[in-house]
């Protein structure tokens, strides 16, 4: 007895010092945090992929692997590029010519003053004020950069693991596997509800902010907006913000659109983007996104908000995953105790079974 509970005691040690290590490792290396978790959802993402090549086709891994990063660096581009060469020097150009924006601003405050519902609100907005603010959204512009240049670090980073960990899939999965204290039917629920709530995250904030954009940019066009590409993409991109989204975007535009003297176009635009342009995020998030992974709509904001503030960009995917898994370890608790109490009732009724004999004589 005192041998096992030394054992215990030394496993117990052991599985401490290996996760105060691990801890120590993620801190050190934060900065590639995010390749790391964009390695975890690509693998999520291509691995069904590479085993039908590799076990079912029977083609060479290094190939394989070579054409799936291949693919992936040709998906990533077009957004990329996108952001480089056009997004970024539009908002770089947009926001350098301040006399044009306090004159679209001006146009804003005629409306507000001349509005008898709007007066009692006391909006008061002087130029000092503009100015100011946009200053300070200025200021984030090199941010805005650098996390263009730590995006392509943590691109490479994610190749570069999703490599070692498709190569040695089968291997990793099983080691994993061991790690997970609970009953075959306990992983297999854990591994498919955290697959199906990263592949929703990870295709779903694309399709919905490249869905929203498209139709934004549509309704821009039709209703006389300038540069309505731009301001189609800048919405697209503000999908990713909790609650309000897209609302950040079209709002500003809509209300310009008005107090700029096309009154009857910039409210036919407005009702468009509530109808349309908001109403696709709800379509697709009960049809399509629902078919992935049942995710409630709270997780989902509250996640993003999560997400974002402790792994930045790719909180998107995995801030709604972290949120979820106090309600996957409830589940799995219960699978856990519906198991034990099965195995309860079999060593109940082989006792009873053994002792009927006994009864019988």
């Amino acid at each position: 007895m005192q041998k096992l509970f030394e054992k215990i005691n030394v496993q117990k040690a052991i599985l401490f010092i290996a996760l105060l290590l691990i801890l120590i490792i993620l801190v050190e290396l934060k900065y590639f945090i995010s390749g790391l978790l964009g390695a975890i959802t690509l693998y999520v993402l291509t691995r069904k992929f590479y085993l039908r090549l590799v076990e079912e086709k029977k083609r060479n891994k290094n190939l394989s692997i070579t054409l799936i990063i291949f693919l992936i660096i040709i998906t990533f581009a077009i957004p990329l590029w996108i952001i480089l060469e056009i997004l970024i020097p539009k908002i770089n150009e947009f926001l350098s010519d301040r006399d044009a924006i306090l004159d679209k601003f001006n146009s804003i405050r005629i409306l507000i003053e001349n509005n008898e519902f709007l007066k009692r609100f006391d909006l008061t907005f002087s130029d000092e004020k503009v100015l100011q603010l946009l200053n300070k959204i200025v200021s984030y512009i090199p941010s805005t950069v650098q996390w263009v240049g730590q995006t392509f670090a943590n691109i490479f980073t994610a190749l570069f693991i999703l490599y070692f960990m498709l190569i040695n899939a089968r291997m990793m999965e099983e080691r994993f596997k061991e790690l997970l204290p609970v009953s075959k039917e306990s992983k297999k629920f854990f591994l498919r509800e955290n697959a199906a709530l990263i592949t929703s995250n990870a295709y779903g904030i694309p399709i919905l902010g490249f869905a929203q954009g498209v139709i934004a940019m549509i309704g821009y066009s039709i209703f006389g907006v300038h540069n309505a590409i731009f301001w189609g993409l800048l919405t697209g991109a503000a999908s990713i913000v909790p609650v309000l989204g897209t609302m950040f975007i079209y709002i500003p535009v809509c209300v310009y659109q008005i107090a700029s003297g096309d009154v009857s176009g910039g409210l036919f635009l407005t009702l468009y983007c509530l109808v349309l342009v908001g109403g696709i995020d709800n379509v697709l998030r009960f049809t399509l996104l629902k078919k992935m992974a049942d995710i409630h709509p709270l997780i989902t904001v509250f996640g993003v908000v999560l997400g974002l503030k402790i792994f930045g960009v790719m909180g998107l995917v995995f801030g709604p995953v972290l949120l979820s898994l106090p309600g996957i370890l409830f589940k799995i608790f219960k699978i856990e105790k519906g198991l034990d109490k099965k195995e309860n009732s079999m060593e109940t009724d082989k006792i009873i079974i053994q002792a009927e004999p006994e009864n019988l004589s």
